[in-house]
């Protein structure tokens, strides 16, 4: 497989970005399991989402297409769950425009997420997977998250109950405060730049 950067480059997502990542989400509504959404969201909602994720100081990311200058690929770190304790886990999505599956990109953001995690100082990255979106298990089993169970019959889409296989990965070097709560270290949107250190 070639370099997919030699075709796309990485940068942090963008309003403008914003049509092109709610039709890749859309796509994937309509015509998969991947989501247990049933009605497609529009451009105000991810402008909604962006914010949702800038603000407490989570990553997002696209790839664009350098030939066509489409963000074709997005991916982020998101809250795992509300309450403080949970501070430092962060639950990972990637979506890729199905024109460009098969280009690496999965991978790409994927490895990109985890240097970010570990960057912030996060503990624990979490992957909620439909079970038989077996690709994306093995993707990221292959990037050193380990199975950490399933959930039989959680969802209902498309007329049958479907299973999610959780995955984790544990940052060894991530520790904990002595006092006070857990906090990470904010994404460094304004000085972004993909692979290095801020």
């Amino acid at each position: 497989m070639p370099n997919p950067l030699e075709r796309y480059s990485i940068r942090v997502a963008e309003a403008k970005d914003l049509p092109a990542i709610a039709e890749i989400y859309n796509e994937r509504i309509r015509n998969s399991t991947s989501l247990f959404i049933y009605d497609p969201v529009t451009v105000e909602y991810m402008e909604k989402w962006l914010s949702g994720l800038k603000e407490p100081g989570y990553p997002a990311i696209v790839a664009v297409d350098k030939a066509t200058d489409q963000t074709v690929a997005y991916a982020y770190l998101g809250s795992f769950r509300a309450k403080p304790a949970y501070n430092l886990s962060v639950e990972i999505t990637v979506y890729v425009h199905l024109d460009h599956h098969r280009q690496g990109l999965g991978r790409l953001l994927s490895t990109e997420m985890v240097r970010i995690a570990k960057q912030m100082k996060l503990k624990t990255v979490i992957a909620g997977i439909t079970s038989e979106n077996t690709p994306s298990i093995e993707l990221f089993k292959a990037l050193g998250f380990n199975e950490a169970g399933t959930f039989r019959n959680c969802g209902y889409k498309f007329g049958r109950f479907l299973d999610v296989t959780f995955l984790e990965l544990c940052i060894e070097s991530t520790e904990g405060p002595t006092d006070g709560l857990p906090t990470f270290v904010p994404f460094p949107w304004d000085t972004y730049t993909f692979g290095q250190s801020s």
